[in-house]
């Protein structure tokens, strides 16, 4: 048992815990802002110089997370064949960035505690006892606190990430915002991509302006990479922007009224799915659990309803 140490100053410059929690809207629909909030406040830290590194917890087949945290050493197991570097130490001195951090496993989350408390870790596979200085920022959609209840999430972890929570509202709420996101966007995909595009037009923004956008960020940044991808000019102009948010109010009157069941019920599973598909990232076995269905009926349903789950991808 480690003695028990006080917690981190709450906004000192060297390593306090941050959580950005989502938004629990009555739909319980996952807002995806919280890499870019992460980024902001990295770039105004005193790390900032340093890297920042991401990582989401979701998006990993199971047992594969602790060896992305902490790296691993030659022959630690079947397939490591040479060793890797971890995300605590590509982050050494810089910020690490913790996407789903429920998601997690307990033997990962012990790990965790361990480097936050210690600063200290082995790579899977090893016995050399490495150190690092890492600021860690954690950002969940799901309530942490009913985890610690249900005991899928520890304790002692919760109250070592939570020193400075933070609530991320829904890009609905802060469409204030929008133009900021869509010119940073813009600039960092065009440099991405090798593109010369220089903004967009005032037809194309307000039609990003109107849309609800279910999906946050994580949502404008993909519909805006497909503007850059395929623009034939150095300027988004409105016919660059994509059918479904251009159209979004004719779709949501026509789906008031479908024409026949089969159709109705399409709309609603199609509708149903996509927010399920949202929530989890496109981690198809934690859609699968969540509405009930085996793993071989979802891609079957998916395939039928013409959905395509990549997309949904971190």
């Amino acid at each position: 048992h480690h003695p028990k140490r006080p917690s981190p100053p709450p906004l000192g410059p060297s390593r306090p815990g941050r959580r950005i929690p989502g938004d629990r809207a009555p739909h319980r629909r996952k807002r995806h802002g919280q890499r870019s909030a992460g980024e902001r406040l990295h770039e105004r830290s005193p790390r900032r110089r340093a890297s920042f590194v991401h990582l989401n917890c979701a998006s990993l087949p199971e047992g594969v997370l602790e060896s992305e945290l902490f790296g691993h050493e030659k022959g630690a197991f079947t397939g490591a064949i040479r060793q890797r570097l971890g995300r605590f130490e590509l982050a050494n001195r810089g910020t690490l960035f913790l996407d789903e951090i429920g998601a997690a496993d307990m033997r990962v989350q012990l790990r965790l505690l361990r480097v936050l408390q210690e600063r200290e870790f082995e790579r899977v596979g090893g016995a050399e006892t490495l150190r690092v200085d890492v600021r860690v920022i954690a950002a969940t959609n799901v309530n942490l606190r009913e985890a610690v209840r249900k005991g899928t999430f520890r304790e002692d972890l919760f109250y070592r990430l939570n020193v400075v929570p933070l609530k991320l509202p829904p890009l609905r709420q802060r469409q204030g915002d929008i133009p900021l996101l869509i010119e940073h966007f813009i600039r960092r995909l065009a440099a991405q991509h090798g593109c010369k595009i220089r903004g967009l037009d005032t037809a194309a923004l307000n039609h990003l302006l109107a849309y609800p956008w279910p999906g946050n960020v994580r949502q404008l940044e993909n519909a805006l990479e497909r503007m850059v991808l395929l623009a034939n000019d150095n300027l988004l102009r409105e016919e660059d922007v994509p059918e479904e948010i251009v159209h979004w109010q004719d779709e949501e009157e026509s789906d008031l009224l479908p024409r026949d069941f089969k159709e109705a019920r399409n709309s609603f599973e199609r509708h149903f799915l996509c927010e399920a598909l949202h929530r989890h990232r496109g981690v198809i076995s934690q859609v699968a659990e969540e509405v009930g269905l085996s793993r071989k009926s979802l891609y079957a349903k998916l395939e039928n309803l013409d959905i395509d789950y990549q997309h949904y991808r971190t």
